[in-house]
């Protein structure tokens, strides 16, 4: 039937009806539930308000979650950072920056020994060794140790505090010298390593596919000489709870060994305990807090080591691509990788089995940055080389980086219709900046210490703190500027989810101290795509007929109607709904008979049928 909205004024599926209009209503479907919280404590769930809030105030459990609010999201983790320090529990700060630590070559082997209470680095640059007592200053000075009569390049050096072995591969038996000597170093025993390590009270010598533990006067031990198969290579080794683990490669495959000691007290045949997935190698091991970490071709892996000795390793942290070497102090394992970078990770945190909380750290000041192959920790310090340009650590004046970034990632209030992002608001507190020198003294008093000097006024510094919220259309909305506690309106388009991402600038004059984040809150507002209920009081009578027009009588079939409405309320099918000159689609959600008597023939209920309709996006 065509609709005719003179006469019947709507129509359903092609379907017309009279309707009576003091019944009929039109209303926009509310957005929001009425909210119950059953949780034990306040929270923002409980908020009387229309707005959705995400806030944060915890970033210790480090990066690498792109979602920030889903149903398995961790609310202490983020998505990526750069030059920001997150392990402070309640606070993101700026990390040092770095600065370059000598001039003694770029792809170098740098280690640090303590001898006494004195640290050292040693660094070997060709056929050239060097040490620094001062290395943390902005200019270490670097004494050279004499050079063999006949120069070869250095492949590798170890210490025990007291003496550093040192090796030159084929080229010549290894050597030693005195810790924080300038002496020429001396022949030592026979061997010929490719690498040194002092772990656990031994000397161990790597080469190739051979190893061996060594006297302190470079004689092999008992019988303490194995080798693997031909064209594996021993990487490293390191002492365990109960005895020593080594990595090979072999056929482009890292394996996992574990060493015992035997009766004469030498180590034992090595135990394969682990093998990593096909074309993953090992670069470093370290054994740390009853872990093992593992520096691999595709990057970071933390395994367990059983009491059984074998090994069961995690997943892989690939964010950073190869990880070339290894750090441990405190709780953290620093791990160097491509680009000058520096990671670190959390061992006493764990996001996944055997997969510790991490986020990037310093990195080097190379204009063309190359991999990070040694890492050291020194007094809570943090010391790498860049093999594109050498020694880098903490820059000695204290200053921070210029600007540091947290990417929170993509904020979806759990949910995939659009929001509209209406306020950003912030908690930071300065650091303190020490200026100055003034001496604290007073006439006629008298002091122990003449020159006791009070070093400097602490002047809270505020730095800077930036926003850029991202939108799903990829590009960038316009950077805010805020400040502690004061709320900011944002104005933007309808979005599903938005990228957080947060820039913190160090202060412009005092340079060693920026600002510290407390936390982050957003309000938003929820955009679902918006639907209408109709409520429908439709004439259902052997004969209607409208107030308008000629008034004609229309013949109708109530039963028939009933069924037909029915019918498509049960298949929840979507027709065409129309009313005067409007026309939508719509779904018939629920139906009401109300009946004013028996049609004459005795057929079915004449009266009033209310339908509860509902328009379809």
């Amino acid at each position: 039937m065509a609709h005719a909205a003179e006469r019947l004024p709507v129509t359903i599926d092609g379907r017309s009806y009279l309707i009576e209009t003091e019944g009929y209503s039109r209303t926009t479907v509310p957005t929001l539930r009425e909210q119950r919280d059953t949780s034990g404590e306040a929270g923002e769930q409980r908020l009387n308000t229309q707005f959705w809030v995400r806030s944060q105030t915890d970033w210790s459990y480090g990066a690498g979650q792109e979602y920030f609010d889903n149903d398995d999201s961790d609310r202490r983790r983020f998505y990526t950072s750069s030059g920001i320090d997150p392990w402070t529990k309640g606070q993101v700060s700026l990390l040092p920056i770095c600065e370059d630590k000598g001039n003694t070559g770029d792809d170098v082997i740098m280690k640090v020994f303590t001898s006494g209470s004195t640290d050292y680095m040693y660094v070997a640059s060709g056929t050239d060794l060097y040490y620094s007592q001062d290395f943390d200053t902005d200019t270490p000075t670097w004494t050279p140790v004499t050079a063999l009569d006949t120069p070869e390049t250095i492949t590798d050096f170890t210490s025990d505090g007291t003496t550093v072995f040192i090796a030159y591969g084929s080229a010549r038996h290894m050597a030693e010298t005195d810790v924080g000597s300038t002496d020429q170093p001396d022949s030592l025993g026979s061997s010929e390593p490719d690498k040194l390590r002092y772990v656990g009270g031994r000397l161990i010598e790597l080469d190739g596919s051979t190893i061996e533990e060594l006297a302190a006067n470079g004689s092999v031990l008992g019988s303490a000489t194995f080798s693997l198969i031909h064209g594996s290579v021993w990487q490293d080794v390191c002492v365990g709870p109960v005895g020593l683990y080594a990595a090979a490669n072999s056929n482009d495959t890292g394996s996992l060994y574990f060493l015992a000691a035997g009766s004469d007290g030498a180590i034992t045949s090595p135990q394969q305990v682990a093998d990593l997935p096909r074309g993953e190698t090992i670069n470093a091991i370290e054994s740390y807090g009853g872990l093992l970490v593992i520096a691999t071709s595709k990057g970071l892996r933390v395994a367990a080591m059983n009491q059984d000795a074998s090994v069961s390793y995690g997943p892989v942290i690939d964010n950073g691509g190869a990880a070339y070497s290894l750090a441990t102090d405190d709780r953290f394992v620093w791990f160097g990788t491509a680009n000058g970078q520096v990671y670190r990770a959390d061992l006493s945190v764990f996001t996944d089995t055997l997969v510790p909380a991490w986020a990037t750290d310093v990195v080097s000041t190379g204009s063309t940055p190359g991999n990070v192959t040694w890492v050291a920790r020194v007094d809570g310090e943090t010391f790498f080389v860049d093999a594109a340009n050498g020694v880098q650590g903490h820059a000695a004046s204290g200053d921070r980086v210029a600007s540091g970034t947290l990417t929170v990632g993509d904020v979806r209030w759990n949910s995939q219709f659009d929001k509209s992002l209406r306020q950003v608001e912030v908690r930071a507190s300065p650091t303190l900046a020490v200026t100055g020198t003034r001496t604290y003294e007073q006439a006629g008093e008298t002091y122990d210490d003449a020159d006791l000097v009070y070093d400097g006024i602490a002047t809270p510094v505020q730095g800077t703190i930036k926003v850029t919220f991202t939108p799903d259309t990829g590009i960038d909305l316009s950077v805010l500027t805020l400040t502690d506690r004061a709320p900011q309106t944002v104005d933007y388009s309808l979005s599903d989810k938005y990228t957080v991402k947060f820039t913190l600038e160090r202060d412009g004059t005092a340079t060693t101290a920026g600002p510290n984040l407390e936390s982050w809150q957003l309000l938003a507002f929820p955009a679902p795509t918006r639907i209408d209920e109709i409520v429908l009081p439709v004439v259902m009578k052997k004969r209607v007929a409208s107030s308008r027009g000629m008034g004609a009588a229309v013949q109708q079939d109530p039963q028939g109607e009933y069924d037909a409405l029915r019918a498509l309320m049960t298949a929840k099918q979507v027709v065409t709904y129309q009313e005067g000159s409007r026309s939508e689609s719509v779904v018939i959600d629920q139906m009401s008979m109300s009946p004013e008597h028996l049609s004459a023939d005795g057929d079915w209920w004449e009266g009033t049928m209310t339908l509860r309709i509902l328009t379809v996006p």
